[in-house]
């Protein structure tokens, strides 16, 4: 899952279910299969692998900058391949 960036980022935030997977480049998930990719100036972008139907949900990147917040939200479907 990607986000753009823009200019003058102060802080970037990855969020699921009102919990933080990732502040900045600080890891806030005890899950394993979440890991950084990317956090530039332009990409903030972050991996779930092997997913489950546990992690469909709203997942929402907040980023801060200088003259205002602004947030990306992404809405994951898992769907069951049995």
């Amino acid at each position: 899952m990607s986000c753009s960036q823009g200019d003058f980022v102060t802080h970037t935030a990855w969020l699921n279910r009102s919990s933080i997977l990732y502040a900045g480049e600080d890891k806030w998930s005890v899950d394993s299969r979440v890991s950084l990719v990317t956090l530039n100036q332009d990409e903030f972008t972050i991996k779930i692998e092997n997913v489950d139907l546990t992690d469909e949900g709203l997942y929402i990147c907040a980023v801060q900058t200088r003259s205002r917040p602004r947030t990306t939200s992404v809405h994951v479907i898992v769907q069951d391949m049995q």
